[in-house]
């Protein structure tokens, strides 16, 4: 992240590895001078995964850029969080130095200086799988504990030392918020910690101001501050679940936190959890971990009463001593040994999740309706009927595909190509997007959440057109993850999508155009032409060919398709006028990434599909777009139907 402080404008960078030459570090508070290629915010659009524009909208970010150069300036300065900066970067430093197992290592990072980016995706996903992901991100959790720690204290140190002047209660809460906004400081402030800090404020002045007040009175207040300080909360999921877990809490245990039970109470916290935050859960993740109560029931108290307080008097030894003592690096390896044990242990369990997407309106209604019903703290009679609303609230009809008829759906994968077919009973997946060195990957970001959402866990046929990376790099990770009967492509291991191979699924045709042969391997032109003709409609799916296809394609006398996929991008050395003609299409369209290197489509290709009088959509302009031929031909754009504040809304009007 950078400022630019002649325009106050708040950049993100990325500063790519060059071969044989390491990035080098970069100094704290000090000003650099760098030459960037800069861009406006901009993500992919498919209503699944993570949107990226939100969270560059959400974090107020000006510009996306590349640098290209960097020189550090003679100029230094000096701020508040500067300082804290380098408390944080000195204790990140002295963590590596002790700790050097990677998993030991990223654990540290994240409860002590709130740094996850240690973690890798093994990790990341045990965490997700076995819901214990709000465990390892600094908030509500773990500020609690520490201004609890902090309470303790002042009633220790009014033990020892009892003064009129300083009351008990005003000096536990005191020293409960001092200990928690450090800890916040050492986190970073990131937002959650911000939300429960000012959580944490109101409860503690309702106790100084001696006023009575209910917890729904503390709930509101800090609702209500929160976003005060900060109206862009609302974008933030962790908002909804946070405010939303402590309002179901609440709800169901009003007057019951007097009960001498209190291992019951604790208990019955997690169960109520899991049925009160189903909705939401659903909601943001499309998936609920059934394990979670029971893993909590352990981790919740491992974490809170051991390993964080251990850790975080390791780090105030630490920034005293500018070290770690050896018995304390032994105890903290060993409770987080003991922490990542158990999380391997629960996450052979993690078959036991509720997958599921809710889209329909009445779907939410039983939901929510249904998980009130259940928790409801008095006892109302026939519970089971909360049982039989959520039953049917998870149940989602699949609207299957009409005989004869498909569904073609273009994902955004930015600069690259990945398309899914759908038929009554069948599914082909064109392409897959790229795969980048960094192992961010278009298959996890955005074909398999996809996917996901479709309810497809199986797909009949996958089709890699070509080598190119844009094109088939996110193969490996996607076939990781789900199974496809055949594979057609052009390696050697795959099946060869040669010219004359074809089927039929669901009274829909499939027929492969070209190549004719794969030896010698052409690259672009060896891309795999597949046609798709249903009752109504065709289409004709092109992978990268250029103009020499082009041109044998156009004397083949069944070339002809309603929609066509714009060959290679828009590129300027495909889409020749003879073979448009000949194909004949109603529309046209492309699958290109937002301001790619390439400029792709190149104008004068936009130009010449207008000039036919071509509808001419893009995933850039339009994000996913899909396309229904039944019970008449319509394209869905996501931009355009979905226009939210951070999204570019597409101007293509788009039906035939």
């Amino acid at each position: 992240m950078a400022t630019n402080a002649a325009d106050n404008k708040k950049y993100l960078l990325s500063w790519y590895k060059e071969k044989d030459r390491p990035l080098p570090q970069l100094k704290l508070n000090h000003l650099y001078q760098v030459e960037v290629n800069l861009k406006p915010p901009h993500g992919n659009a498919n209503g699944v995964g993570f949107d990226r524009e939100k969270w560059l909208f959400r974090h107020g970010i000006d510009g996306i850029g590349t640098i290209k150069k960097l020189q550090i300036s003679e100029v230094s300065f000096q701020s508040v969080n500067s300082y804290n900066n380098q408390w944080r970067t000195h204790l990140s430093e002295i963590i590596n130095q002790h700790f050097t197992k990677p998993r030991i290592n990223a654990l540290i990072h994240a409860l002590s200086i709130g740094d996850k980016s240690h973690f890798d995706q093994h990790d990341t996903a045990t965490f997700q799988g076995t819901g214990t992901a709000h465990l390892i991100a600094i908030s509500g959790l773990h500020i609690g504990m520490v201004a609890l720690l902090g309470w303790f204290i002042g009633a220790f140190i009014f033990k020892l030392m009892p003064r009129q002047s300083l009351p008990k209660p005003v000096l536990q809460i005191i020293l409960g918020w001092v200990l928690a906004i450090l800890y916040a400081s050492l986190a970073g402030w990131s937002v959650s910690t911000q939300r429960a800090v000012i959580m944490l404020l109101v409860l503690g002045m309702y106790q100084l101001l001696r006023r009575p007040s209910y917890a729904w009175d503390v709930w509101s207040t800090s609702l209500i501050l929160v976003l005060l300080f900060d109206p862009l909360n609302v974008l933030d999921g962790g908002f909804w679940l946070s405010f939303m877990a402590v309002a179901i809490l609440i709800f169901a245990f009003s007057g019951q936190f007097s009960r001498p039970n209190k291992a019951l109470t604790f208990i019955k916290m997690q169960f109520t959890l899991l049925i009160g935050m189903l909705p939401l859960n659903l909601m943001v993740f499309s998936q609920l971990s059934l394990i979670a109560p029971v893993v909590n029931l352990i981790m919740i108290p491992l974490m809170t009463f051991l390993l964080v307080p251990v850790i975080l008097l390791m780090l105030l030894v630490g920034s005293l001593l500018n070290g770690f003592p050896d018995i304390m690096v032994i105890l903290v390896q060993w409770i987080s040994l003991q922490f990542t044990y158990l999380l391997d242990f629960f996450n052979q369990f993690t078959w036991l999740s509720l997958k599921a997407h809710v889209h329909a309106w009445w779907q939410y209604l039983l939901l929510i309706t249904g998980a009130i019903w259940l928790i409801t703290p008095a006892a109302i009679p026939q519970r089971y009927i909360g049982l039989i609303m959520m039953f049917f609230g998870l149940y989602s009809p699949q609207n299957k595909v009409p005989n004869k008829h498909f569904t073609a759906h273009f994902l955004d994968v930015g600069q690259g190509l990945s398309v899914l077919i759908e038929t009554q009973n069948h599914h082909l997946l064109y392409d897959v997007g790229a795969a980048f060195e960094s192992g961010f990957n278009m298959a996890d970001a955005v074909v398999l959440p996809y996917l996901q959402q479709q309810q497809i866990s199986h797909l009949d046929v996958l089709v890699l057109s070509h080598q190119d990376n844009d094109h088939s790099g996110a193969a490996n990770q996607l076939l990781k993850k789900i199974k496809a009967s055949t594979v057609w492509g052009t390696e050697a291991k795959h099946k060869a999508c040669l010219a004359g191979q074809s089927w039929i699924w669901d009274g829909v045709k499939f027929s492969f155009l070209s190549p004719y042969n794969l030896i010698p391997y052409m690259k672009n032109n060896s891309s795999c032409v597949l046609k798709i003709e249903g009752t109504h409609t065709s289409i004709l799916l092109t992978g990268d060919i250029e103009e020499p296809v082009e041109y044998r394609l156009s004397k083949t006398p069944d070339i002809n398709a309603d929609v066509l996929l714009v060959p290679h991008h828009g590129s300027s050395t495909s889409s020749s006028i003879d073979f448009i003609q000949a194909v004949e299409p109603q529309i046209a369209i492309n699958s290109s990434g937002q301001y790619n290197p390439f400029k792709h489509p190149a104008k004068e290709i936009v130009n010449r599909y207008s000039q036919l009088n071509i509808p001419f959509i893009d995933t850039q302009s339009s994000g996913l777009i899909k396309l229904n031929t039944y019970p008449t031909v319509l394209i869905r754009e996501t931009r355009q139907e979905h226009p939210n504040i951070w999204r570019k809304k597409s101007p293509n009007k788009s039906s035939f």
